[in-house]
């Protein structure tokens, strides 16, 4: 009896170091902590001429050692033009070479108290660009128009919505 007891306890324990040593990650990698820094309250100002153009502000900012980009959670930039103009964001990521932020969902842009909603969007800082591929919904005291796409020029003042544009506007 001893033995038969001894052999299922030796099966056993041979089984398990089987499925250890043949245990394979499925080619996850984990990435030491080390390798990144974060930071609350981070802020970035662009200055064009002595002229404050756009500033950048997140609740939090990581890192990534290598990368030339900030990954951003709670963010928002003030783009300073004829008025202020205003985008707010869940979370993003700022390219620093480029100066390209990609904003993902909840995005609200704010234009003198008319509202701008869409899942994600690119703002480009050297060419004063706004663009997005999703649907987007516009807002204001005596309108509402949405459709697909956008592409928002800020110096020139212009707004152009792209597809599927629909719209009603009260008096």
């Amino acid at each position: 009896m001893k033995n038969k007891v001894l052999a299922l306890v030796l099966a056993t324990l041979a089984i398990a170091i089987l499925i250890l040593i043949s245990y394979k990650e499925n080619g996850i990698k984990t990435y030491p902590v080390y390798k990144t820094s974060s930071m609350r309250g981070f802020r970035v100002t662009h200055k064009k001429d002595n002229e404050i153009k756009w500033e950048l502000v997140s609740e939090n900012a990581t890192f990534p050692e290598g990368n030339k980009a900030v990954i951003l959670r709670n963010l928002l930039i003030r783009i300073h033009d004829k008025y202020d103009i205003i985008l707010t964001g869940g979370s993003g990521v700022y390219n620093i070479k480029d100066k390209n932020l990609t904003i993902n969902k909840p995005v609200e842009i704010d234009i003198k108290g008319d509202k701008l909603t869409t899942d994600s969007l690119t703002w480009n800082g050297e060419k004063e660009l706004i663009t997005t591929k999703d649907m987007v919904a516009f807002k204001g005291k005596n309108f509402f128009i949405e459709g697909t796409g956008l592409v928002a020029k800020v110096r020139n003042q212009q707004i152009r919505i792209l597809d599927n544009v629909t719209g009603i506007f009260y008096r």
